[in-house]
């Protein structure tokens, strides 16, 4: 009885391991094993490749499909495949895009913002003391730098 059991049970361990077929999906091109790839065989539910490429699938199937976001989908049948799948890559490509020297909103905001600050009212007071910014660097780094924008949009508003 006990042989007949053991005898068994290495039967239907060889049957079950022969039900199971390894299939590794690469690259075409640069043969590299492709993760996350989607085989779908008809007689059941779809099995994902590991990090390595490699699925496991039932033998008792006519045909199985392989898809991936970034490849062609492959539908094969049963006698035509192979122990290595190989998947060609989708060709994605970006619009073209225009690349021009000038921005025109950039240019009317800058006008518009030079307009403001010319008719906006100066002090014609000769004596002013403020003691925050006779401390802050900063503001005077800022008046620096604002006479430069102001001398390059006089300069830009002569070419134009």
């Amino acid at each position: 009885m006990q042989r007949s059991f053991v005898l068994f049970m290495i039967l239907s361990f060889m049957l079950v391991s022969k039900a199971q077929r390894h299939i590794v999906v690469v690259e075409l091109d640069t043969h590299i094993p492709i993760e996350g790839v989607s085989v779908k065989v008809d007689t059941c539910c779809a099995v994902i490749t590991d990090h390595k490429g490699k699925a496991d699938i039932s033998e008792l199937f006519e045909t199985v499909t392989f898809s991936h976001l970034k490849y062609l989908s492959e539908k094969i049948k049963y006698e035509e495949i192979t122990d290595t799948m190989y998947l060609v890559a989708k060709n994605m490509m970006l619009p073209d895009v225009i690349v021009t020297g000038k921005n025109p909103d950039l240019m009317k905001a800058m006008k518009k913002n030079h307009e403001r600050m010319m008719l906006e009212p100066r002090s014609t007071s000769i004596l002013k003391f403020d003691f925050a910014n006779i401390i802050d660097r900063r503001a005077r780094r800022d008046r620096k730098h604002y006479k430069k924008a102001k001398k390059v949009l006089r300069e830009w508003d002569l070419k134009n």
